[in-house]
């Protein structure tokens, strides 16, 4: 149980991992969970019951709330495919029972946010959700909710920069982003990469980019495995060859996401359960981290931060999510808030001479993985703990941490310092102003790849994609500014393909 904390720099609180899949059974993570969903007779609505731990929102600085993100999935059993339901674009077309939580739909219909309606703090218990679908589902389909925990990034100034950067430097020039800023675009990339106008865009930023000023809201974790593994069991079997590293087509057991051969799997424990058939049936996915063949059992590190991820990867699971990748200017946002900047500071706060990394761990792959240590900058970073690879998503938060002892940015995102590297939009001698806030519309192409225009289509610094945050293996760039991947020969090029120190997250607009 995570309480609410009342760190530096703001409001914020922690809570664990939770991505909730649906279909004829309970389907649960570590706080939120989601009760089997009943389709009523006539096949426009679906009910269920929806809970989750220390829910918040508060009118106090950072006046934010969190919120769960939940979408539905429908498979039509005569194709076998899965698509993206659209839900009723009023927030009227949907009931909440109690009088606790709120409905927020969105205009594109490809999901809603479940958020507390009310000012206050605290568990929410098992309340009734009922969302109504724009079409009617029939009796020969399936269809599966999920749920991804959010945290509402309100509107606002804030500072890019941390006073490190200028004329020698590939961060940042340290300034605010304001409310003209934003209008006005950024303009020359001398204004916010002095030091060499190849260290980033090679043309003008519109007003249409996303700098991070207007409001959205974030993934308040990296993708785990269990996501992950869920996103792929909705796939056709092309698409799934595009999203892992090898065939769904091998035997049963094998490791999904790790090239062949490869001894140090980095704790990725996403396995082949079912394989798949000659191109017409897609393989089935689980956890086994142990290694015993059974898989989702308590030990197989659902909750653990998902390595090997592309760009290609992430953002084909972002787009079938409906969320969109991050800039480099909302990250700095989500780290630091309307603060500002500490020199060299990390996403907690402090200097980055504070951080700890995080030494062997308690409860190793279960919904309780924590470290050994407890200490202020706790983070997984600089391969020292045992086990080699990314922790559990939240794995620094316990019931008496603050911000900066659980490792938590201003607005109580997690492991934006450390465990693996968050992807976003930016780099390196590459005109990425053509991206613009558009989310993902739930659908993939054919092939597996995520087909929004303005994303970037591939991983590598000088292909508009860039690392951020620093990763389990890797103690350098650790600080919310330091866009040293930029120029140093391996970064820039790491999400190419996979990588062990890669995952990310997602954010979307509303």
């Amino acid at each position: 149980m995570h309480p609410r904390v009342n760190g530096n720099n703001g409001f914020w609180k922690v809570m664990t991992l939770a991505m909730s899949m649906v279909m004829g059974v309970i389907g649960h993570a570590n706080d939120l969970q989601v009760s089997t969903p009943v389709l009523d007779p006539i096949g426009q609505t679906i009910s269920f019951r929806i809970s989750w731990r220390n829910s918040w929102n508060i009118s106090s600085a950072p006046s934010n709330w969190d919120a769960v993100w939940l979408f539905v999935k429908r498979q039509n059993c005569l194709d076998g495919l899965w698509n993206h339901a659209l839900l009723g674009t009023n927030s009227s077309d949907h009931v909440v029972n109690g009088g606790m939580l709120q409905v927020d739909a969105v205009a594109d219909g490809l999901g809603v946010f479940i958020r507390r309606a009310t000012i206050g703090q605290g568990d929410i218990p098992n309340i009734t959700v009922t969302l109504r679908m724009q079409e009617t589902v029939g009796a020969a389909e399936n269809f599966k909710v999920f749920g991804i925990e959010m945290v509402n990034i309100p509107e606002g100034n804030f500072m890019i920069g941390d006073f490190t950067g200028g004329w020698a430097s590939s961060n940042f020039f340290t300034q605010w982003i304001t409310a003209a800023r934003q209008a006005a675009g950024m303009g020359s990339v001398w204004n916010y990469v002095p030091a060499n106008n190849s260290w980033g865009a090679t043309a003008d930023l519109p007003p249409s980019f996303p700098l991070g000023y207007h409001r959205f809201y974030c993934m308040k974790y990296e993708v785990s495995q269990e996501q992950y593994a869920d996103f792929l069991n909705t796939l056709s079997f092309s698409q799934q060859v595009a999203r892992t590293q090898v065939s769904p087509a091998s035997p049963v057991g094998t490791y999904a996401m790790v090239p062949l051969g490869t001894l140090q799997r980095s704790r990725s424990g996403i396995r082949i359960g079912t394989s798949g058939a000659s191109s017409s049936i897609p393989a089935v996915y689980g956890c086994d981290l142990n290694g015993n063949g059974v898989f989702n059992e308590g030990a197989d590190g659902q909750n653990i931060a998902c390595n090997w991820l592309s760009w290609r990867d992430l953002t084909a699971y972002l787009d079938w999510a409906a969320l969109r990748p991050m800039t480099e200017f909302e990250f700095e946002k989500v780290c630091r808030g309307p603060v500002m900047s500490v020199p060299g500071e990390c996403a907690w706060g402090t200097a980055v001479h504070t951080a700890v990394n995080a030494g062997s761990l308690d409860h190793p792959g279960q919904a309780g993985e924590v470290s050994f240590i407890t200490a202020n900058g706790l983070c997984a970073t600089g391969s020292t703990n045992l086990s080699h690879g990314p922790l559990r998503c939240g794995f620094a938060a316990t019931a008496s941490t603050g911000r900066i002892t659980a490792g938590a940015s201003y607005y109580g995102v997690m492991e934006m310092t450390g465990n693996v590297w968050e992807q976003c939009v930016g780099g390196w001698n590459y005109n990425y102003s053509v991206f613009t806030t558009a989310n993902g519309d739930g659908t993939l192409s054919a092939l597996g790849t995520a087909n929004v225009v303005g994303w970037p289509p591939i991983g590598g610094g000088t292909a508009g994609t860039m690392l951020r945050g620093c990763a389990w293996n890797r103690t350098e760039n650790r600080s919310v500014s330091a866009r040293g991947e930029v120029v140093q020969g391996h970064a820039h090029s790491a999400n190419i393909g996979r990588d062990r120190s890669v995952g990310g997250r997602g954010i979307r607009n509303w």
